[in-house]
């Protein structure tokens, strides 16, 4: 029940100042504290010599990383936007059609259903992997089963950072990615009675490594993750 006083959120990622302002509204104190760190890789220039002459391969990408470590490395982007691209959720999606990319978007927004969109495609297709270094193997494992060929660039290096906190502040935490979680979890520990609010479905599964009180957005966003924030510590 609420009694007045705001509820402690920590997210384990930066947010901006409307999200703060958006959650204060509804009783949420906010801080933010990022638990990882991401290091882009530039492309080799063999990559980009493959990625120019390769024009009917498909791109396939599992993060907006991915697709930033892209733009920083071929700043001529405009030039490959005919290429076909699957994306793993809207927000990494949304990237590449500011680029004019036409993108397909898995239907689940996990690397899963990413996997079952692409059983459609042709079993002869080339495809571009861009990926980071702590990526599951959920799709260089459909392409191996099924000897379909590919190339994985690894474009960006997550690494892995625990901020000192007085954690027992906090009344919830939210985690972005699981790679957060991992780095949470290597660190500090959690009461039984703190909620884990996790904002997809892969994030959530790795919270379950470590503790039962795991509840997921509605949507993949800061605003649903604040909603549900509300809704469990405020109700």
């Amino acid at each position: 029940m609420n009694t007045g006083k705001l509820q402690n959120v920590l997210f384990t990622r930066k947010i901006i100042e409307k999200h703060c302002d958006f959650g204060k509204k509804m009783g949420l104190s906010i801080e933010d504290h990022p638990f990882i760190d991401i290091e882009l890789c530039n492309f080799p220039n063999s990559v980009i010599e493959a990625l120019k002459t390769k024009e009917n391969a498909i791109w396939v990408f599992t993060s907006t990383n991915a697709v930033r470590s892209l733009l920083e490395s071929i700043p001529n982007i405009s030039d490959y936007n005919k290429r076909k691209c699957f994306a793993v959720g809207e927000k990494t999606a949304e990237e590449l059609r500011k680029h004019d990319f036409e993108v397909i978007v898995a239907e689940q927004h996990n690397a899963v259903s990413l996997v079952d969109r692409l059983a459609q495609e042709s079993a002869s297709a080339l495809y571009f992997y861009f990926s980071g270094n702590m990526r599951r193997k959920t799709i260089t494992n459909f392409f191996n089963k099924n000897e379909i060929e590919y190339q994985e660039i690894e474009c960006y290096i997550t690494h892995l950072i625990q901020p000192k906190l007085n954690i027992d502040r906090f009344n919830a935490v939210c985690f972005c990615s699981p790679s957060a979680v991992v780095s949470f979890f290597s660190k500090y520990q959690l009461k039984k009675e703190v909620a884990c609010i996790a904002i997809g479905n892969t994030t959530a599964l790795k919270l379950l490594n470590y503790t039962e009180n795991v509840v997921m957005s509605e949507k993949a966003n800061i605003y649903s993750m604040l909603e549900i924030c509300n809704e469990y510590l405020n109700s």
